[in-house]
């Protein structure tokens, strides 16, 4: 049986549609699939060149593609997603699913492998990353996950890989890499107006083995172990990255896991008037911005803000004291109620959004569930005080990290 999910659109004018492909995450693969990636973002042995891919894309009335590698716990998960107008909406006979199935699959299936377009592909590859690495607050995150997977260094960087497998890349290389792919788990979902037609379409093109296959991950949250670790690094930057990193324990429930950790994120740092918000900022005046991440996949509640370095003591002790109090049960009742209010919110302006929806599609095959948007609105508001206490009190810190 082929891995396709293909639901009924039945409000969006465009169509969603996206290939997935699993593979382990090491740093080789997350740089090959990074590279594989920009190279048929590109071009194709059917489009060989960037200007005729993008041509062709165009005359199906701009349809928009993006391949690119994304990691989820200890799992790369390849993406090739399209978005195009359905044709109901074009009066146009030549327009309809069977070219742009044909052409999506094309370019998935017949890369084109070249030195000409390998040598571009690493080259942006590179500029991409040392761009986002001269942001001060995305080394520093940087530089925590480094820290943080320290002993686990295949999962230490989870954007673009290891930099000397990008920069040393040969054409046999990543050839050999994206052979492999057709043995690896792979999955089509996708929102259109039409999902038999799409479904019979797709049966006849992915023939690859990896379709075939189970897609779910039965284990894909990395473990986090106390292990503790304190880093002050210079950066000599107008405003210090803090970074404090708390753990959380594997054998607490998967609802416990995902729902007290957003539920807490809304609470301490969801809007102006959240817990560490009102304290540090307002209060302190010390932090231009601070954030607070669930990072299921990695057990880990991650607490970041820019701040003013003189005040980096002051502004851990406040950080800690606001979770003791969580932990203690000194919860603002308002607040908390005002958090929950903030994520059904969120989910409800989610069910009009395409793309967040086959995100949706993608996170319940990869953990084998059917968990809906209505499902998470019960769920955030069936949660009370207590169970977050609980989550709180499950809470480590292991890893405190600031770039100065």
């Amino acid at each position: 049986m082929t891995n396709i999910q293909i639901e009924h659109n039945s409000k969006f004018k465009t169509a969603t549609l996206g290939c997935f492909l699993r593979l382990p995450l090491t740093q080789e693969n997350l740089a090959l699939a990074n590279i594989l990636a920009v190279m048929q973002n590109n071009a194709s042995a059917r489009y060989p060149g960037i200007s005729i891919q993008a041509k062709a894309l165009e005359e199906y009335y701009d349809a928009q593609l993006a391949i690119f590698p994304q990691v989820f716990g200890n799992q790369i998960i390849l993406f090739y997603v399209i978005n195009f107008i359905e044709p109901k909406e074009v009066l146009n006979p030549d327009y309809n699913y069977q070219k742009i199935i044909e052409t999506f699959v094309d370019i998935i299936k017949n890369p084109l492998f070249n030195p000409s377009l390998l040598y571009l592909a690493k080259s942006q590859l590179i500029s991409v990353r040392t761009q986002y690495l001269d942001i001060p607050a995305n080394y520093a995150l940087n530089r925590f996950y480094q820290y943080w997977y320290r002993n686990l260094p295949e999962y230490s960087e989870n954007i673009f890989g290891d930099l000397e497998v990008i920069k040393k890349c040969t054409v046999l290389q990543i050839k050999n890499f994206f052979k492999t792919l057709k043995e690896k788990p792979a999955i089509c979902l996708g929102l259109v107006e039409s999902p038999k037609l799409i479904t019979d379409l797709l049966q006849e093109k992915l023939d690859w083995p990896g379709f075939s296959q189970s897609f779910s991950v039965e284990n894909l949250s990395i473990i986090a172990k106390y292990d503790p670790i304190k880093k002050v690094e210079a950066g000599n930057h107008e405003q210090a990255q803090l970074l404090l990193g708390f753990g959380y324990p594997n054998k607490l429930s998967s609802d416990l896991r995902q729902f007290g950790g957003i539920i807490l994120s809304q609470y301490l740092a969801g809007d102006e008037s959240s817990k560490l918000f009102a304290t540090i900022r307002e209060k302190m005046g010390a932090a231009y911005a601070i954030d607070a991440d669930n990072l299921l996949d990695n057990s880990l509640f991650l607490i970041s803000t820019g701040i003013n370095y003189n005040k980096l003591a002051e502004t851990k002790k406040q950080i800690k004291t606001v979770l003791k109090e969580v932990a203690a049960g000194k919860i603002d009742t308002e607040l908390f109620n005002k958090a929950q209010r903030a994520l059904k919110r969120m989910y409800h302006e989610n069910k009009d959004q395409e793309n967040v929806l086959l995100m949706q599609m993608l996170a319940n095959s990869l953990r084998g569930r059917n968990l809906t948007i209505d499902d998470r609105i019960n769920k955030v508001m069936n949660f009370n005080e207590k169970k977050l206490t609980q989550f709180a009190q499950s809470l480590f810190l292991n890893e405190s990290y600031c770039l100065k």
